[in-house]
């Protein structure tokens, strides 16, 4: 089996779909994880992944995801206010709709407004399921996690010492819900902005391995034009965090289908002339929840989510497993890169 890197997107509470399909990926025999780099629920997984590999291999690393959303439905608002009043179990549409009125109306309330927390409500699941100070040590793993800088408009990727519970926050900043994170006196907001998730930390250094498995959370397509002012929004987030990824697959193929059969002396250009791409995708499972759902921490939405990660791990495995090493299995597939 083939090393691969992993580019795992965000989504929220969506990001229990990454982790149905990593449980699934590291029970395959033989299978060498490379390098990670992750975007908000992404940097979460990625983080989480990493520490348990590095700890004692697969299996640690399933149970270290188990624990991190465990501790999300634990610690969230939502999770925590429903999870103790089990024998009274709210019906997913009802409480979407009483999401989606919360979410509009938060449009009107700054996160700095006057008595407001501070506090990243993020940072509790953090520090509480993630050991990063094994995350900072571990070179197992490489890990990438991307944010937004919110002055310059640029992405910043952390990685190795830099992988501090900030650097974790500042990735998952969404700004219309949590302050902006200072690092080295520069303010970061969500890097799904800008890297939904950065491929570029994988060809730019030999990483012992070209394929690239991306796991995708928020669709590229999403059918009918929406009318209420939540699902507006709800796309217009979805395009533009799909956007950076759209961008990096288009320019990565196109330079690969340029480079290829050429005698390159720039070493990045021949890693990407060679690169594999691949893609597992949520598809219609999420489409069909909105993008409400991804503030839906429930213990069972997580696990419903979780499962239907690994089913789609497991298709993709039927169908691609053989691809890796050899071929990519992206281009031709998803009628987006042409």
């Amino acid at each position: 089996m083939p090393r691969v890197c992993l580019a795992l997107q965000g989504g929220g509470a969506h990001g229990a779909f990454t982790w149905g399909v990593l449980d699934r990926l590291l029970e395959v025999d033989g299978l060498e994880i490379a390098a990670v780099s992750g975007t908000s629920a992404g940097a979460l997984n990625a983080a989480s992944l990493a520490v348990g590999l590095a700890k004692e291999g697969p299996a640690a690393a399933r149970a270290a995801l188990l624990d991190l959303w465990q501790t999300v439905s634990r610690l969230s608002p939502l999770g925590a206010a429903v999870n103790s009043i089990p024998f009274f179990p709210l019906p997913r549409s009802l409480l979407h709709r009483a999401l989606e009125r919360i979410q509009f109306f938060n449009q009107f309330v700054s996160p700095y407004s006057a008595g407001l927390p501070r506090a990243n409500a993020l940072r509790r699941v953090v520090e509480t399921a993630v050991d990063l100070d094994l995350l900072r040590r571990q070179t197992q793993t490489p890990t990438f996690i991307s944010a937004t800088d919110v002055e310059s408009g640029t992405a910043r990727v952390f990685t190795g010492e830099e992988l501090t519970a900030d650097a974790l926050l500042a990735s998952a900043c969404l700004p219309d819900i949590f302050r902006a994170v200072e690092i080295d006196g520069r303010a970061y907001w969500d890097g799904g902005y800008l890297g939904n998730p950065v491929l570029t930390p994988f060809f730019a250094e030999d990483r012992g391995t070209t394929d690239i498995l991306i796991v995708q959370v928020t669709p590229f397509v999403r059918a009918g034009v929406p009318e209420e002012p939540t699902e507006i929004m709800g796309r217009v987030n979805e395009i533009t965090f799909n956007a950076s990824l759209l961008r990096d697959l288009r320019m990565l193929t196109e330079v690969a289908r340029l480079a290829k059969g050429e005698d390159l002396e720039n070493p990045v250009l021949r890693r990407i002339a060679s690169l594999r791409l691949h893609m597992i995708s949520a598809g219609d499972a999420l489409t069909r929840r909105g993008t409400i759902g991804k503030l839906d921490t429930r213990w069972s939405e997580l696990t419903d989510l979780r499962d239907l990660g690994r089913a789609a791990a497991e298709r993709w495995l039927a169908a691609h497993e053989d691809d890796l090493g050899r071929r990519s299995s992206l281009e031709g597939n998803y009628g987006l890169l042409s």
